[in-house]
Formats: structure tokens, C-alpha cells, sequence
């Protein structure tokens, strides 16, 4: 039987890759810091896995069986696993990727004393250049030979990851095995970065322009997300199929996405198709709308001073738009939103109104995201921001007296 090991055995790590490693025939072995997980998923051999399926409007209860796993302190067994493995795969995220590099060195080191058998580590941590971050931090742990072996026969290949984990829902029955997310299966990788013939994976599509390929990703979901999530803060919604549902949000929606759309098309003329990207934007709109998935609007806002941060999804869509000859309308406008943003159990939220506070919004603009508040860009943002809270007081009242009129 085929061998995957899975780094990262949380949400993404069972309900996605174990899931599709599971579906093609693999004998799973997930690394984990979590001793508990780790336990568990020793004892029972199996996890459970829910998917809540938008189009079908159904629960697909799956059972993920022929599986172990190994604590990351078990360094010889890790070194061991990876060296008879099919296929490695990494869903720790982008800051655990330093701490993951030894492991899988120490596996490199110990699969090539003897052969050189290809190996590709697919990487889900949802960041462009997670692959040549691990490569860098691997190759620290090892020696000359293996080095140039490793370059040859290793492929890091980048993954682009849609899937939605639900981490609210209370539908686990207190399972911390049980993982719940949507039902999207698609899973396009890097196809420049392997060595290896592609696993029959349900859904994996070897793409020739991974970067066109992730900016999609970014600037449809991610972007979408955050259009959601801070005007639907504004509007006093707590989930984020409500909020899709808001003829004003869901317009504000389209916009922001169409803007980037236009933008992505120009940029990428070969390698994005515009009818896919309309099924695309689509799609992540049903999804969103899933009434099943009650991913919370809180959830999606969070940390707001990165989300507007020079590369961010925010900024960086605009900063593509401008770059193509479009003016970024609709995205500012969420920008400005994002600005708005005052939750008080968010640290970054908090941080971000303290600077607002401190030294006004402009110059936290400029210092947060890089972008002159002076300019035409800027200026927008700014309008938004000074603009939302009265909008947002007028929503409050809506609200308020249709709640009344009940």
C-alpha cells in the first residue's frame, strides 16, 4: 500500500489532505505536535470527517480510516517514515514550516543513503513562497552530498487550498478528531515543481503558472473573506451566510471581485481563462452562502492590520488593479472598512484604532500599508473610512426599527 505522511494533522491536514490521500488508496502517517491528537488517532485508527456540501445542500459523513501518527518528538520513526514515503505533504502553517525542517532533513537524509527515489512535499500553507521557504530551511540540516540529491529529486511544490474548515461548529459532539469543512475538492499544485508523476488524486490539477494560478485564490477567496467580513462587521452580522445573502454586501461583493477579475485577466492572459473565472467567483459566493457553514464574521476580519498590509489581500488587489490601468472603486472602499474595524476581543483591531488614535488615519495608512494617503488611492480610503461610520449608525437604526416593527 501506498504511504503518504502528512505533517500537520489539524483541520486542513484531516479534512482535506486526509481526505484525498484516503480516497486514492494511501496508508496515512500524520506528524503532529499534539500529543493528544496523536494518541487518539493511534487508538482508533480512523478519524471522522464532516463535509456540509453547498450545492447539494446535504452532510457527507466520512470515516478516514488506515491511519497513525507520530509526535514530532519521535525523530528516528519520522526519518523513517519519509524515507519509504509515496508522498509528503505539509499543512503546519507558514510560520511551523523552521520548525518541520529538520524532520523532514533527517528523513532526506536517511531515504538517499541508499537510493535516489523521488520524492514530492506538496505544501498547503496557503503563502507563495512557502516552497522555497522550506527548501531554504531544509537544506541548512543537510550535507553537500544530499544537497545536490535533494535538488535533483525533491520536488517542494506549491498547493493552492480552498477548502473552508468550519472551527465553530458545535456539530463535532466534542470529537476533537472530528473535522468539519465544505465540500470544495479541487486541488491545483505547481506543476513546474515536481519530480514525481502526480498521485490519481480526485480533483489535483498540475497547473503551468502556479503564481496566476495562487493570486486567484487570494484575490476571490481571501479577498472575498474580507469584503465580507469588515462590512459585515459594519452591518452587525454575525455569520458569514447572512451577510452574503445583504443585497448591499453581496453587491459591495461583486464589485470588490470583478475589480480584481478584471485586473487578473490583464495580468495573466494566458493562463486564466475568463469563463472558469466567472465559475470561480460563482462558486465561492455559493459557498459562502452555504447554510450549513457557520464560519463567523469575527472569524474572517481578524487581524485587520495585516489584511491591509502592502501584499495583503487588500492592498495588494488594489496595488494589481492600479498596476493594470484600473481604478480599484470597490476595493478601497473595503479598505476603508478595514480601517473601521474596532472589535475589542481582537488585539489586532484594538492595536490598529490605538494608532488611529495616536496619529490619525492617514499617517497609519501610509505606515501600515505603504500607500500615500495623498493620492488617489489613498484619498479614497480615507473617504470610505470617514464615511462607514455614518452609514453604520444609519444601519444600526434600520435595524433597530425593523427589529421593532416585528
Amino acid at each position: 500500500m501506498k504511504t503518504a505522511v502528512q505533517f500537520g494533522a489539524g483541520n486542513i491536514g484531516r479534512s482535506f489532505m486526509g481526505q484525498l490521500f484516503w480516497e486514492t488508496g494511501y496508508r496515512i502517517i500524520f506528524v503532529d505536535v499534539n500529543k493528544e491528537i496523536v494518541d487518539l488517532i493511534n487508538k482508533r485508527g480512523k478519524c471522522p470527517v464532516l463535509l456540509l456540501d453547498a450545492y447539494k445542500n446535504k452532510e457527507i459523513h466520512l470515516t478516514i480510516d488506515k491511519i497513525s501518527a507520530l509526535h514530532v518528538d519521535e525523530k528516528e520513526k519520522i526519518a523513517d517514515a519519509i524515507s519509504n514515503a509515496d508522498i509528503v505533504s505539509t499543512a503546519v502553517g507558514v510560520r511551523n514550516l523552521v520548525h518541520i525542517a529538520p524532520l523532514i532533513a533527517g528523513g532526506l537524509m536517511e531515504r538517499f543513503k541508499d537510493t535516489a527515489a523521488p520524492l514530492d512535499i506538496y505544501l498547503c500553507e496557503n503563502a507563495l513562497d512557502a516552497p522555497n521557504s522550506l527548501k531554504t530551511e531544509v537544506f541548512k540540516f543537510l550535507d553537500s552530498k544530499t544537497r545536490e540529491i535533494v535538488e535533483n529529486n525533491v520536488g517542494f511544490v506549491g498547493t493552492v487550498v480552498a477548502r473552508m474548515v468550519d472551527v465553530v461548529s458545535d456539530r463535532s459532539n466534542n470529537d476533537p478528531l472530528c473535522a468539519i469543512a465544505d465540500a470544495y475538492h479541487k486541488f491545483p499544485i505547481d506543476g513546474k515543481a515536481i519530480k514525481t508523476k502526480p498521485p490519481d488524486i480526485k480533483g489535483l490539477k498540475a497547473v503551468r503558472n502556479f503564481q496566476a494560478e495562487f493570486e486567484r485564490k487570494f484575490f476571490t477567496l481571501n479577498l472575498g473573506h474580507a469584503s465580507i467580513g469588515y462590512l459585515g462587521y459594519l452591518k452587525n452580522y454575525t455569520y458569514v451566510n447572512e451577510a452574503i445573502k445583504d443585497k448591499y454586501l453581496s453587491a459591495a461583493f461583486d464589485g470588490v471581485l470583478n475589480e480584481a477579475r478584471a485586473a487578473m485577466l490583464k495580468k495573466y492572459p494566458a493562463d486564466l481563462d475568463p469563463d472558469e473565472y466567472d465559475e470561480v467567483i460563482k462558486d465561492i459566493k455559493i459557498r459562502f452562502g452555504n447554510p450549513m457553514f457557520f464560519d463567523t464574521i469575527k472569524r474572517i476580519a481578524r487581524d485587520p492590520v495585516r489584511k491591509l498590509g502592502p501584499e495583503d489581500r487588500l492592498i495588494g488587489s488594489a496595488k494589481l488593479c492600479l498596476s493594470c490601468g484600473i481604478f480599484p472603486e470597490n476595493i478601497a472602499y473595503v479598505c476603508g472598512a478595514a480601517l473601521c474595524y474596532d472589535f475589542r476581543e481582537d488585539a489586532n483591531a484594538v492595536e490598529l484604532q490605538k494608532k488611529i488614535s495616536d496619529q490619525g488615519v492617514e499617517k497609519t495608512l501610509e505606515e501600515i500599508s505603504g500607500v500615500d494617503s495623498k493620492g488617489k488611492l489613498g484619498r479614497k480610503i480615507i473617504k470610505s473610512y470617514l464615511e462607514l461610520p455614518k452609514k453604520r449608525k444609519d444601519w444600526k437604526n434600520y435595524a433597530r426599527d425593523k427589529e421593532g416593527k416585528k
